[in-house]
């Protein structure tokens, strides 16, 4: 009897090792932060913070896939235009995460709140010269994408659409002289350890 029992506990030890248990809290990655640029309806340009922006093809075109927070300037006008310039942002760029993520384009002019931040420097460009239906850019981002959305908008859910992106060009900044991939772009990591977002991803109070 004594050698079942010890028998017995050796296999309830076992089993408890290899046990599982849920949990609501989702694994605390690092991911590049993005600004979606889009067009609003008068011309001007809005930002936003994008971190739900993922590679997912690269033959016969390069696709990603954004999740977009619904209610938001930024998802009505990529609804709209169904395009926009992901920017892959750098240190540079700290600064105006708070003002890109934390302000809702439908009740401020980000084009003029990121102008009155910028020093003569570091402001605003066009990406395709006279082409008014692109919006403009921040400068010295590691990347730009132009992306175009490829079929419909995914329901997400309550909080978020998903949408897959043909990239259409790849651009760096710069006339050449800029090597791909030289510069560190900017996590949510660093982001974390500076206090600016919380670990659900929100900017902090």
């Amino acid at each position: 009897m004594l050698r079942l029992v010890l028998i017995f506990a050796l296999l309830s030890c076992t089993l408890s090792a290899h046990a599982f248990h849920t949990t609501e809290v989702p694994p605390l990655v690092d991911v590049p932060v993005w600004s979606m640029a889009t067009l609003n309806e008068d011309g001007s340009t809005n930002f936003n913070i994008l971190t739900y922006a993922t590679p997912v093809a690269i033959r016969p075109d390069r696709l990603y896939c954004l999740g977009l927070f619904k209610k938001t300037k930024s998802f009505e006008n990529f609804c709209r235009e169904r395009k926009c310039v992901l920017l892959l942002l750098t240190d540079k760029h700290i600064p105006y995460v708070r003002l890109l993520g934390g302000k809702s384009g439908k009740d401020i002019d980000k084009e003029v709140e990121c102008a009155k931040l910028s020093d003569p420097g570091f402001a605003l460009q066009e990406i395709d010269g006279d082409d008014t239906s692109m919006p403009k850019v921040l400068p010295s981002c590691a990347y730009y994408l132009k992306l175009s959305v490829v079929g419909d908008i995914a329901d997400g859910g309550e909080s978020h659409d998903i949408a897959t992106c043909k990239v259409d060009e790849i651009l760096l900044p710069g006339d050449g002289d800029y090597v791909a991939n030289s510069e560190e772009y900017l996590s949510t990591a660093k982001l974390r350890a500076l206090g600016i977002i919380t670990e659900q991803g929100r900017i902090a109070e």
